[in-house]
C-alpha cells in the first residue's frame, strides 16, 4: 500500500534523509549567518525607540500616560514614532485624515534624501534645511525609511520595517 504525504511532510522526510546521509558542516551554517549580517553593511540601522501605538516607550525608561500624554500632544488620529542611531534621530508621524501622510523630521536638522520603501513601491523626498520631509497617500502595509545624508562620508541610515 502506498502512503500519501503532503508537500510539507515529503520535504521534511527528504531533509531528514539528506541530513543523515550528508549533514551540513557547522562552519557552513556559521558562514551563512555571518553573510546575512552583511545585507545592510552600507546602512546604519536606526532602532525604534518610541511608538505611540504601544503603551510604553521602546528601548528607553519611563512613559507618558493619562493627562501627561494628552498635554504632550498625543492624539488618536496620529501615530508618532522615533528611530535613533548614534548622531541622528528620525521623528515620524503617521497622519490619517482623508489620506495617510508620513510627516518626518531629522534631528539634528539637515537636508537629506529620504526614501520610503513600501512593500509595493519606493518613493523619494528631500528634507529641507530644518530636516522636515513629507510623503502623501501612503497605503497601509510594511514600510521603512532610508536616509542618505550629505555629509563627507555619505552616511546611509535605515529604519526597521514597521507596519502602518
Amino acid at each position: 500500500m502506498t502512503e500519501h504525504y503532503s508537500d510539507e511532510q515529503l520535504l521534511n522526510r527528504l531533509a531528514e534523509a539528506l541530513d543523515s546521509a550528508d549533514p551540513m558542516p557547522p562552519e557552513v551554517a556559521e558562514a551563512a549567518k555571518a553573510t546575512f549580517t552583511w545585507r545592510t553593511i552600507d546602512a546604519e540601522l536606526a532602532a525604534l525607540v518610541f511608538d505611540s501605538a504601544s503603551d510604553e516607550l521602546v528601548g528607553v525608561r519611563g512613559a507618558e500616560t493619562g493627562r501627561d500624554a494628552e498635554t504632550a500632544g498625543g492624539t488618536d488620529s496620529a501615530r508618532q514614532m522615533t528611530f535613533r542611531t548614534p548622531g541622528v534621530e528620525i521623528e515620524l508621524v503617521v497622519v490619517s485624515e482623508t489620506s495617510r501622510r508620513l510627516v518626518g523630521q531629522l534631528v539634528p536638522p539637515q537636508a537629506a534624501e529620504i526614501e520610503l520603501h513600501h512593500e509595493d513601491f519606493t518613493a523619494t523626498a528631500q528634507s529641507d534645511s530644518l530636516g522636515r520631509f513629507l510623503f502623501h497617500d501612503v497605503p497601509t502595509g510594511s514600510v521603512r525609511l532610508t536616509c542618505r545624508l550629505p555629509d563627507e562620508d555619505g552616511a546611509v541610515i535605515q529604519t526597521e520595517w514597521i507596519i502602518i
